[in-house]
């Protein structure tokens, strides 16, 4: 574990779960055409910690497999998580970058995930784009933002800056 160490794969691990753990538990809002993944909250967390990134990543690909709309999902929704969070990671390189981190994932999860769910649920491309980008804001911002911000003053778990690697 020469770049990665047991600290952070142990935060890994923790997003993972709980993101695995809250997409299951609001199942009815996590999936589907309406959707509010209260899970996506987490999605600002590579703002605190690179170790969210893989985190992010494979809680999203456990919590699809479980979610019921095929494969595609799976590959495709895990590889959009992945993407968002690295995003996501830059903004905190930017001053006041905590006000873009729910950015990434709002705008990767609008348009990408409509790619492949459309034709699955046999909706209107731009009907899911609006449709999954209101449920992303709802998630990211009115979530997100609160649990960074709460994150960033209390939770020594997440030490250092934001642009220092942990």
């Amino acid at each position: 574990m020469s770049r990665f160490r047991f600290n952070e794969t142990a935060q890994a691990g923790l997003i993972a779960a709980a993101y695995a753990l809250l997409s299951l538990v609001f199942y009815p809002i996590s999936f589907g055409v309406y959707q509010i993944r209260v899970a996506e909250a987490l999605t600002v967390l590579p703002f605190l910690t690179r170790a969210a990134v893989p985190g992010l990543f494979v809680g999203c690909l456990l919590a699809n497999i479980f979610g019921g709309n095929g494969w595609q999902d799976v590959v495709f929704g895990s590889f959009l998580t992945l993407i968002a969070a690295l995003m996501t990671r830059g903004t905190s390189r930017v001053a006041s970058g905590w006000l873009l981190a729910p950015l990434p994932p709002v705008l990767v999860n609008a348009f990408g995930v409509p790619l492949y769910l459309a034709p699955i649920l046999g909706f209107n491309y731009w009907f899911l784009v609006l449709s999954i980008g209101i449920g992303q804001i709802i998630s990211c911002y009115l979530l997100g933002i609160p649990l960074l911000r709460i994150l960033q003053k209390r939770v020594s778990m997440f030490r250092g800056s934001p642009g220092e690697s942990l």
